[in-house]
């Protein structure tokens, strides 16, 4: 059996596309960036680490969706990275942290708690670990959509309620 259709033609008149559209700027982003944020941290899972605090450095780069031209150029229009330091701090500050991965998955949540935040990549290292290395960590890259879905109930609730 054959079915037939019908050609039609829609012809847009483009009347719904906002004033301030422009093709060329839909898909485009910036970066914020944080190079090696050297902070002291208690973090690790020996007895030793959990006394003493240890040498962190942290080296982010958060894609952001690009509305510089759209808003008034004020900060509490972007995504800052003094905002993303702070919030690094205090969570570094809250108490002994176990692994880096935690900690990683701590301050994922923190940046893409700001719905402007696409994707991030994040490097976490601990910098006086073995004598024999200049520093041992972890790298991760992570996307919005793909870190929500990896993500339990109670903290999309924190995405969600920020």
């Amino acid at each position: 059996m054959v079915k037939k259709y019908k050609n039609i033609s829609v012809i847009s008149t483009g009347s719904w596309v906002p004033e301030h559209f422009d093709n060329n700027t839909v898909d485009q982003k910036y970066n914020v960036i944080i190079k090696n944020l050297i902070i002291d941290a208690s973090i690790g899972i020996h007895e030793h680490e959990k006394i003493k605090k240890q040498r962190v450095s942290i080296s982010l780069s958060i894609e952001v969706v690009d509305n510089i031209s759209l808003v008034d150029q004020k900060i509490e229009n972007f995504l800052s990275y003094e905002n993303v330091i702070n919030n690094i701090k205090l969570i570094i500050n809250k108490g002994h942290i176990d692994l880096v991965e935690t900690l990683s998955y701590e301050i994922l949540l923190n940046i893409f708690s700001d719905s402007r935040a696409s994707k991030v990549w994040l490097k976490i290292e601990k910098l006086d670990v073995f004598e024999e290395a200049q520093s041992v960590g972890l790298e991760i890259i992570k996307t919005r959509k793909n870190f929500i879905k990896s993500i339990n109930s109670q903290n999309i609730k924190k995405l969600k309620n920020k």
